[in-house]
């Protein structure tokens, strides 16, 4: 009975939402931008809500910064998260409707770390997460002339799947679906060694193989990314594409990633991966009402007695089912 709703809660969820999507397109045709905008907003507010509750948002919040932020100032970060997500959601249509849209409004800061990666000849692993407008960075690398792939996990629900493969191509970057996952890593190392950009959201910290820590908590981290890195030889560069407080949108390339590489692949995924949480502890903690708080489930506080993950766990085959400065309020 408990499965059967689910099913069907599910069903009428891509119902409302692919009857969103065409109601929106067809407003954007018909309106000019600015009052397209005034009116998406609202809409796109209720429909955010909904599928990123505050509730769970100030959960997270609390679980990583503890008493260090009040009450108010996390209900204040969470009512930046969703607002953040409304105002993504509408620049992605917009890219549907302009297709020059993100390369005439994303500014790229960091493009001589890219070119110096590709230049090595063994492809890029873009390291993103789920902060700011993750959508569009694959479209404004794209949109430069790169040959950019994206791990994405497609749902199961076959029109919705279908919508989303229609309109691919007007972001500027081609799809592998993370599942199966067998084809997805062929496909992604077919990628790397003609020197393509591969870019691989590295932040599902929910269901990954190895315990790291995370704003001193237990995490379960995708070994994904860095297994890949280890066994193809290509280059780690973290990609974000964020928003600033004057509305301006900025594509930043950070420079390679060095790994440590001894040569033991399994202590190298372990300790390279635990390096990754770090990162992304650090990239979060400086933008943290443009992240997605869902994509974590802390575990409690980090016991250094705890039993870790074995090495040989670390060395098995990439899991694909994700991936990968402090600011002040």
């Amino acid at each position: 009975m408990t499965l059967n709703f689910k099913k069907a809660r599910l069903w009428l969820l891509c119902r409302l939402s692919e009857a969103a999507f065409w109601i929106v397109c067809a407003l954007l045709k018909a309106l000019p931008p600015a009052t397209f905008r005034g009116i998406a907003r609202p809409l796109v507010g209720v429909l955010i809500a909904g599928v990123v509750p505050k509730r769970r948002i100030v959960k997270n919040l609390s679980a990583a910064f503890g008493e260090s932020y009040s009450l108010a100032s996390k209900k204040g970060l969470a009512r930046g998260v969703q607002d953040h997500f409304v105002k993504n959601l509408i620049d992605c249509f917009f890219q549907l409707r302009f297709p020059g849209y993100t390369r005439q409004v994303v500014r790229i800061e960091g493009k001589e770390n890219l070119d110096a990666a590709l230049a090595k000849g063994r492809g890029i692993i873009a390291l993103g997460a789920h902060i700011g407008n993750f959508v569009l960075v694959g479209t404004r690398l794209g949109s430069e002339g790169l040959k950019v792939h994206t791990l994405f996990r497609l749902p199961k629900d076959q029109r919705v799947q279908a919508l989303i493969k229609s309109r691919v191509a007007g972001f500027h970057q081609r799809l592998i679906p993370s599942f199966p996952r067998r084809p997805a890593v062929s496909a992604i190392l077919q990628a790397l060694r003609q020197n393509e950009v591969v870019f691989i959201l590295a932040d599902n910290l929910r269901g990954g193989k190895i315990q790291t820590k995370f704003f001193g908590q237990r995490v379960r981290t995708s070994r994904g990314p860095v297994s890949l890195a280890l066994r193809s030889g290509a280059a780690v560069v973290p990609v974000y594409l964020i928003r600033s407080y004057a509305g301006d949108l900025k594509l930043v390339i950070e420079p390679e990633m060095e790994l440590v590489r001894t040569g033991n692949l399994a202590a190298d995924v372990l300790r390279n991966t635990a390096r990754l949480a770090s990162y992304l502890e650090q990239l979060i903690r400086r933008y943290p009402d443009q992240w997605n708080w869902l994509t974590v489930r802390m575990r409690g506080a980090l016991d250094a007695r705890a039993p870790q993950t074995r090495p040989q766990d670390a060395a098995l085959s990439p899991t694909l089912n994700a991936p990968a400065r402090e600011h002040r309020v």
